[in-house]
C-alpha cells in the first residue's frame, strides 16, 4: 500500500507539543506535515496501516512509532535553517514522502524541508513589488556529449522589453548529485538576484545552469570544460544578448560545482575574469589536501597552465577569486585563501555562519559573490 499523509486535524490538535509548529514551505498543497517546531526539530508523520516498519532520514536514520490507527510519528534533532533533503525508508528501499515537493538531489528526486529561521532569511524571500525576472528552460545540441541536453537561463528584469540592452553572463553550476534545476528550486538564485537588483546591490545579469554531467559521446571521459567552452558559451551568445567577451563573463559554483567553475576560470582565462567557488578547493597538481600543492612552490606555479605564476599579471587579469564555505565546513578553504593571499594572489574569503555543506551556505555565498560581479 502507497503510504499518504495523515491529515487528521483532531490528532493534531491533541498534541500539544505540536501546537507551537508550522508545516514545511516544501510540502504539496495544505498537508500540515512534515511540521517543524520552533527548536528546529521537524515531525513526521504518514497514514501506512499495512507497513510493519517505516524509517526517516534526514542527516541519520530516525525510526517511526506506528500507533493503533497505523499512523507512524518521528521527530528529528534540531536541524539547522534551511533547506534539507530527506528520505523515508521501508524494507531496504529509500523513497519520497508524497506529502512533499521532490527535488533532484542526491542523485535521485527527493523530499525536502525548509527549516525557517534563519536571521537573513530576507535576501532569498520572493517580495511584492520587487520587479522579477524570468527562467527559461532552453534546449540544445551538444556534439560532444551526443545528445540533446537541457540548460535553465535567469533573465533579469526588463529584458523583454529594452531589446537594446546587453548583459554580463554569470554561469553558475550545481553540486554533486545535482543538475541544473538545483540553483532555481533549492537555491533561489532567481530570487535573489531579483532582491539584490532592486536594491541595487547587484548588476542585471543572465544566469546561466547547465548539467555538469557531461559524458564524450565517444566514451572517452568528461566532456564538460569542452561542452561549455565550444558550445555552450557560443550558444549563449547567440541567442542572448550577452556581453560577450571575458570582463562581462563569470563562472561560480558550489561544492563539486566548485571544481568544475575552478577548472573553467583558471584554466579559460580568455574567457573568464570573476570566478567563485562554494565549499570547493583550488586543486594545485594531482592531489585533495591543502599543503600538498599550496606549500609546494613548483606545483603551484604550474598549476592551471602557470597562472599563478605571476601573482601581479593574476591580479592584473582578474577582476574577482571569490572562496567560501560553511562555518561548520571546517577551516580548510580559509586556509586555503590564506596561502594564496601569502602567495600574492588577490581573493575574497566569505563564510556561512552556523551552516554547513548545505544550501543554505550556497545561497549566502551566491548572494556576497553576486553583490562584487561586474563592477
Amino acid at each position: 500500500m502507497k503510504p499518504v499523509l495523515y491529515l487528521s486535524v483532531a490528532a493534531l490538535l491533541l498534541s500539544g507539543s505540536l501546537l507551537a509548529q508550522t508545516p514545511s514551505s516544501t510540502n504539496l498543497g495544505r498537508n500540515p506535515f512534515p511540521q517543524i517546531g520552533k527548536d528546529g526539530r521537524v515531525t513526521f508523520r504518514v497514514n501506512a496501516p499495512d507497513a510493519t516498519s517505516l524509517t526517516v532520514n534526514l542527516g541519520k536514520d530516525y525510526p517511526m512509532t506506528k500507533d493503533d490507527k497505523g499512523v507512524w510519528t518521528a521527530t528529528t534533532d534540531p536541524q539547522v535553517e534551511g533547506f534539507h533533503y530527506y528520505s523515508l525508508k521501508a524494507g531496504g528501499l529509500s523513497f519520497n514522502d508524497p506529502a512533499t515537493h521532490s527535488y533532484f538531489g542526491m542523485g535521485r528526486w527527493a523530499s525536502a524541508v525548509e527549516v525557517p529561521g534563519a536571521p537573513d532569511a530576507d535576501f532569498y524571500t520572493p517580495k511584492q513589488g520587487v520587479p522579477q525576472g524570468a527562467v527559461r528552460a532552453v534546449r540544445y545540441y551538444s556534439a560532444v556529449c551526443g545528445e540533446w541536453r537541457q540548460m535553465l537561463v535567469y533573465t533579469p528584469a526588463g529584458y523583454e522589453q529594452n531589446t537594446s540592452k546587453r548583459y554580463p553572463v554569470l554561469y553558475l553550476q550545481h553540486g554533486g548529485g545535482e543538475d541544473e534545476t538545483g540553483w532555481i528550486y533549492q537555491g533561489f538564485a532567481d530570487v535573489i538576484l531579483d532582491n539584490l537588483v532592486a536594491e541595487g546591490k547587484a548588476e542585471p545579469m543572465i544566469i546561466v545552469m547547465v548539467s555538469g554531467v557531461a559524458n564524450k559521446a565517444d566514451g572517452t571521459g568528461d566532456g564538460f570544460e569542452a561542452m561549455v567552452t565550444e558550445e555552450v558559451i557560443p550558444f549563449v551568445d547567440a541567442r542572448f544578448r550577452t556581453l560577450a567577451d571575458r570582463d562581462h563573463r563569470a563562472v561560480a559554483g558550489l561544492s563539486w560545482g566548485a571544481k568544475q567553475a575552478y577548472d573553467l576560470g583558471l584554466g579559460y582565462p580568455d574567457l573568464f575574469s570573476w570566478v567563485g567557488g562554494f565549499s570547493g578547493i583550488i586543486v594545485i597538481g594531482e592531489f585533495r589536501s591543502r599543503p600538498a600543492g599550496y606549500e609546494d612552490p613548483e606545483k603551484f606555479a604550474a598549476a592551471y597552465n602557470g597562472i599563478f605564476k605571476s601573482a601581479p599579471q593574476f591580479n592584473a587579469n582578474y577582476h574577482l577569486l571569490f572562496i567560501a564555505n560553511g562555518e561548520a565546513e571546517g577551516s580548510h578553504l580559509k586556509g586555503m585563501s590564506e596561502i594564496l593571499t601569502e602567495r600574492g594572489i588577490d581573493n575574497v574569503f566569505y563564510q556561512s555562519p552556523r551552516t554547513a555543506h548545505e544550501w543554505l551556505t550556497w545561497r549566502r555565498c551566491l548572494y556576497q559573490f553576486a553583490q562584487r560581479l561586474f563592477k
